[in-house]
């Protein structure tokens, strides 16, 4: 389930103006989302069947406000629930935040923080949620930096059953990860982050993300 999809989108929660950047409105937006969600009854109804309620959206929407945070898509895919997965932008870029309804009401499961530069330049459609990573589902997201989007991009992947975070970066030819990539057992979680990657770089064929330091390929005679 995706509400409100946008466009291909730099520098999320601001525009520039004459050489400076300048803060969009935020609470008027996430009011005017929330609102739309409420007054439109399907919506509502696969809220309800989701396990969200009325007073969830208010909660999140609440907490949105709090952090100046203006929402830009949210998902509660039937193999998710009961998370819910919005994304959002501020001031510093994008951030992640991942709700979970738990105990009778919704609150944070995780927060992803204000994305690093590696990320700022993004399209809403570079949040995809992987029904299968392992035994876990995944929220992936992919970006790049404005001033050199095809040398320097990241893609990150949360699994929140087991609450793992998996980062990997191309700066200039150099690759960062996460030291937990180079665990075998996180093969899956490997293969989505990759996967992330190539979507980012779909603008160059045959495209394959570089090897993590450190990473091998195991073999068995």
């Amino acid at each position: 389930m995706n509400y409100f999809a946008n466009s291909d989108l730099s520098l999320p929660a601001s525009t520039r103006h004459n050489g400076e950047m300048r803060r969009r409105s935020v609470p008027s937006l996430v009011i005017a989302c929330l609102l739309f969600i409420l007054l439109f009854s399907q919506p509502r109804r696969l809220f309800a069947q989701m396990g969200y309620k009325g007073q969830d959206l208010g909660r999140i929407g609440q907490w949105l406000a709090l952090y100046h945070l203006q929402l830009y898509r949210l998902e509660i895919p039937n193999y998710a629930s009961p998370y819910s997965v919005l994304l959002t932008s501020g001031r510093h870029g994008w951030r992640i935040v991942v709700f979970l309804r738990d105990g009778g009401v919704a609150n944070v499961d995780w927060d992803s923080g204000f994305l690093p530069r590696t990320f700022q330049y993004a399209s809403t459609d570079a949040l995809v949620l992987v029904p299968q990573v392992g035994k876990n589902f995944g929220v992936t997201f992919s970006g790049c930096a404005i001033q050199d989007c095809a040398q320097n991009y990241s893609a990150l992947l949360y699994l929140p059953w087991s609450r793992q975070f998996f980062e990997k970066t191309i700066s200039s030819k150099s690759v960062t990860c996460s030291q937990a990539l180079l665990d075998p057992r996180n093969a899956a979680a490997l293969l989505a982050i990759d996967a992330a990657l190539r979507r980012q770089q779909a603008a160059i064929p045959e495209y394959s993300p570089p090897a993590c330091p450190g990473w091998t390929i195991m073999t068995h005679p």
